[in-house]
């Protein structure tokens, strides 16, 4: 069952139960899975493919499928399982209280059906959670249940996995020498069983104690040992971690060039499995010794980018570490109020991780432990001979009270059996009529849901269609990377297809156009116009090259084409839309704007292109030109086009709408992040808004680094 990892400092912490079989084991069991019916076989084989699988969509696709089907077949170990690897996922993922739901499901039902070694495997993850968010006295709580129930069991790899846990809690707490006793006999059971992952961890582990006390040649030693096992094994996540703390050892050496490769080399990898734990100790390491060079630009840049990761997702060593790198920054720059407030935010977040009462509970727990574990050998023994004397009395009582059972049962069942005999006489002939009525309703309603299903389908199947038709319309790749160099979109339709569209073209002077629309109407209705929409555009470029004139032409077609609608006033569908047209020789951006904003992040200056109060179709204003305007573009604007369903979005604590003003003070103050990153923090935050309630329209956010 899949692990869940913590990070501390440097050192990876929670040991993972991970298979490294050969492709063919995959292979065999997709082959399985495509014969198997639908019975606890092919449960336990889309399980199986869950754990053997690396990838975390492919973790949480199979062990989605698992617990759909065990949850039809009632089937209790095999949902506690996949619930236990959805748990992972979400964790990986920093989905913290989805990946908790998850895994008190899983314990829940392992309770239920004494599984102890799931029991155990549950306890140990949902420990490690508590750990990565600074809750250490329930994290010591989970860690030292799962290790009782994993000597019980002697599950030796499980023991080795809760030692390390419990090491990692000392090392938090300043406590080197008991982190060092437990992870050094974690390691010794990982040899005993030759988990070549479980040994690469705990040399990563203990050579993090040692290059904490200064000790760099052993340090480095088992750094290296550790290494050579993970790129072995292909442990990417492993390899990130070594590389990471191998750096920081060169740098206590003062072998800055050596140390800056290594933290590199980490953070590559780390973004490239997607690792959110590991990226804030990467950017914050590689800042610190920018900082060291006296690079103070690149250090604040890394260190700001460390710090945001962190409390995006909830990380206290991370924002610890991140705000007192930031806090040295600030004072060399001489920014002295941003200084105080990284130092302020820094004690803040050094007290909620280590504070006395935390270090006295994790003393108080272990010597708790230690003495349960000797009074419970010495209470088993007398236990055991009560046990033999109270059996033999128990023995005695019994043998009377069954004979006394026994003579009740066999007259209670003579007459039990004799009234029966006439009673199923008489049912016999309505159970019969019963049947047949039972049979004939079954087969209707049989015959009605096929005939529902199929429809579904139909109209399922007609719909994703259309929604490839329509993507066929809007902007490629391929023509934004052409003449784009630095961009993300964000496209979130409400239903499968959208009335958002966003479309692009290279015009006949040479310069580049880029629309960000929002059609009349969503779903199909607002597919279908944005098809109009999007043809009408493509006619209007034909023979005009300045943006409003392209609105002005856009508009003349669409409310001829909708002429003939059947309605009395004749089409007053169309949309809203802002076109920006780019001349990249002379960095000069042109606009014109239908009811859509244009928002341009200039450093910490927004400045804001407000659009036409009209849209581009029908209405009163139809005869009025679109007003084009002019921008000079610096290097380092971020252009953001967009139409209205972010701001638009209810949701939060009250149920609110989420507000344009809100949405630019959001981009101005993340304009500075790398473009994915934004689109990843867009993303995270309309998730959290949105919560419970559902979306309400088509959602189009567009952003443009120049």
């Amino acid at each position: 069952m899949k692990k869940l990892f913590i990070l501390f400092l440097f050192l990876i912490t929670n040991i993972a139960q991970q298979s490294y079989a050969q492709q063919n084991k995959i292979d065999s069991l997709l082959t399985l899975i495509k014969t198997d019916k639908e019975d606890t076989n092919k449960v336990k084989h889309l399980y199986q493919l869950s754990e053997e699988s690396t990838d975390n969509k492919d973790v949480m696709n199979y062990a989605q499928q698992a617990l759909l089907l065990a949850e039809k077949l009632n089937y209790k170990k095999g949902i506690a399982n996949a619930a236990n690897n959805i748990g992972f996922v979400f964790n990986a993922e920093g989905q913290i209280k989805e990946a908790l739901d998850y895994l008190h499901r899983a314990l829940k039902i392992q309770e239920e059906i004494n599984d102890k070694l799931g029991i155990a495997n549950s306890l140990n993850n949902i420990g490690g959670i508590f750990n990565s968010q600074g809750q250490i006295k329930e994290a010591l709580d989970y860690y030292h249940r799962s290790l009782k129930l994993r000597e019980e069991i002697n599950d030796k790899l499980g023991i080795a996995n809760s030692l390390n846990n419990i090491a990692v809690i000392y090392e938090i707490q300043g406590q080197k020498k008991e982190a060092l006793d437990y992870f050094q006999r974690a390691l010794k059971l990982y040899e005993e069983i030759n988990d070549k992952l479980g040994i690469a961890y705990a040399l990563n582990n203990i050579a993090g104690i040692f290059q904490n006390q200064g000790q760099s040649k052993e340090a480095l030693d088992y750094y290296d040992r550790a290494l050579k096992l993970q790129e072995e094994i292909n442990d990417k996540l492993g390899i990130a971690s070594s590389l990471n703390g191998i750096s920081m050892v060169f740098y206590n050496q003062g072998r800055i060039k050596e140390a800056l490769d290594y933290s590199h080399r980490a953070l590559k990898l780390r973004e490239e499995i997607n690792d959110k734990l590991g990226i804030p100790s990467s950017l914050h390491n590689i800042g610190d010794i920018y900082f060291k060079q006296k690079k103070y630009a690149l250090a604040l840049t890394y260190a700001d980018s460390a710090l945001q990761i962190a409390q995006a997702m909830g990380y206290p060593e991370d924002t610890r570490n991140a705000a007192e790198l930031l806090c040295r920054v600030y004072k060399a720059q001489k920014q002295w109020q941003s200084a105080l407030r990284m130092n302020e935010l820094y004690i803040t977040m050094r007290d909620s991780v280590a504070n006395a009462e935390t270090k006295k509970a994790s003393i108080r727990k272990q010597m708790g432990y230690e003495y349960e574990k000797k009074a419970a050998a010495s209470k088993a023994e007398q236990d055991k001979l009560d046990a033999i004397a109270a059996e033999e009395k128990q023995k005695q009582r019994i043998a009377l009270i069954l004979v006394a059972i026994v003579l009740l049962l066999v007259a209670v069942f003579a007459v039990f059996m004799y009234r029966r005999f006439k009673i199923t006489q008489k049912q016999k002939h309505i159970i019969e009529l019963q049947k047949e009525e039972a049979t004939r309703q079954k087969t209707i309603v049989e015959e009605q849901k096929h005939l529902v299903e199929e429809h579904q389908k139909e109209i399922i199947d007609s719909i994703n269609y259309a929604e490839r038709i329509q993507r066929s319309f809007i902007a490629t790749k391929e023509i934004l990377n052409e003449n784009l160099n630095d961009y993300f979109v964000l496209f979130k339709p409400k239903d499968i297809v959208s009335g958002d569209f966003y479309w692009a073209s290279k015009l006949n002077n040479g310069n580049f156009a880029l629309a960000t629309a929002d059609s009349t109407g969503h779903g199909v209705p607002g597919a279908i116009m944005s098809l109009l929409n999007v043809t009408s555009l493509e006619k209007a470029v034909e023979t005009h090259t300045q943006p409003a004139d392209i609105l002005n032409a856009t508009r003349k077609i669409i409310i001829e084409r909708l002429k003939k609608d059947g309605s009395a006033e004749g089409g007053k569908d169309g949309m809203d839309a802002s076109l920006t047209v780019y001349n990249f020789k002379t960095n000069k951006l042109s606009i014109a704007a239908a009811n859509n904003p244009v928002w341009i992040i200039r450093g910490t200056e927004t400045i804001e292109i407000k659009p036409d109060k009209m849209p581009v179709g029908k209405h009163d204003k139809q005869v009025i030109s679109f007003t084009q305007q002019e921008i000079d573009l610096q290097i380092g604007d971020v252009v953001y086009t967009l139409t209205d369903g972010f701001p638009d979005q209810f949701g939060g604590e009250k149920g609110k709408k989420f507000m344009s003003k809100n949405l630019r003070e959001l981009l101005t103050a993340n304009a500075h992040l790398p473009m994915p990153e934004q689109k990843a923090l867009l993303e995270t935050t309309f998730k959290n808004w949105v919560g419970n309630l559902e979306q309400v329209d088509d959602v189009t956010l567009i952003g443009v680094r120049v």
